[in-house]
Formats: C-alpha cells, structure tokens, sequence
C-alpha cells in the first residue's frame, strides 16, 4: 500500500510540474504579447493595441482618448519605427498598488526617426485566464536636436 501511495504522490507531483511553467517560459510568452503589440502600435493598427490591454488599464480611460494620445501626440512625435532592441525583462509577484498576481515589466532600446535614443517599457500581467495583457506603456527618449529648453512660444513671461 505505501509503494502505491508512493506512486500515485510521485505521479501528482510529476504531473502538477508539466503543467506549471517556468519563469523563463512565462517571460518568453510575455515577450513574444509585448513584441506583437508594440508591433502594432507600429503599424498604427490602434484598436488591436486597446483590446490587447488589460481590463484594469481600458477602465482608467476610453479609447477615444487613448488612441487619440497614440495616434496624434505620442508615435508622431518618436516618428517612423527604425529598429526596438530587447534590454531587460524582470518578473513580479506583487506590484504596488496592483492584486497579487504575475507581473512582467519589459524595457527596450528603441530607435525612431525623430529620436536619438528611446527606451520603451511595457508592463503586462496574466489574466486570471492565463492570458499576458498589456497594463502600461511608456517611452523616455530624447528628440534629435533637442537640447531640452521649451520652444520659446510655450516659455511663460
């Protein structure tokens, strides 16, 4: 009885580790989401970016506003996507301010044609379905020519 016991606990346990990925195979799977929508955020296809985004994320705004921060603010000023260098993936259990939960937050080494450097960030979490969802985006990049003073027409006398 306890060689069947045995068993039957080495096969569970067997079974429950195939069916867990492993940290590197979930940041993989994140990777891959985060490269398919900044992919479209590329190719300026907007709504597919909004319904790759988390539920938490589409509630904080409408899509009006979001796509019109995307698509008149934010990718014409970066300009025409040249090339995106992955930089550092780490992963999370608990985020501040966010349910436990899996996290992964993505940073790239970006180049635009308006930019002389751009590091982009993507911050994503797995659904309750398994699912890796889109919670954040943003770019910190410093424009060709720029050399950080205000256009003298935004400048207060």
């Amino acid at each position: 009885m306890k060689r069947y016991f045995l068993l039957l606990t080495l096969s569970f346990s067997v079974l429950l580790g195939f069916s867990q990925k492993t940290q590197r195979q979930q940041m993989r799977d994140a990777e891959k989401v985060a490269i398919s929508w900044l992919n479209k955020l590329n190719s300026k296809k907007y709504l597919d970016c909004w319904n790759m985004l988390g539920k938490t994320t589409q509630k904080q705004t409408t899509f009006e506003d979001w796509n019109a921060y995307f698509s008149i603010e934010l990718m014409p000023e970066l300009g025409d996507f040249i090339s995106r260098k992955y930089y550092l993936a780490e992963i999370e259990k608990e985020m501040e301010g966010l349910p436990k939960g899996l996290y992964v937050n993505i940073r790239y080494n970006s180049i635009y044609s308006n930019t002389d450097s751009a590091e982009e960030y993507v911050m994503m979490s797995l659904s309750k379905a398994g699912k890796w969802e889109i919670l954040s985006y943003f770019a910190e990049y410093q424009l060709k020519d720029d050399n950080g003073e205000l256009p003298k027409s935004q400048l207060k006398n």
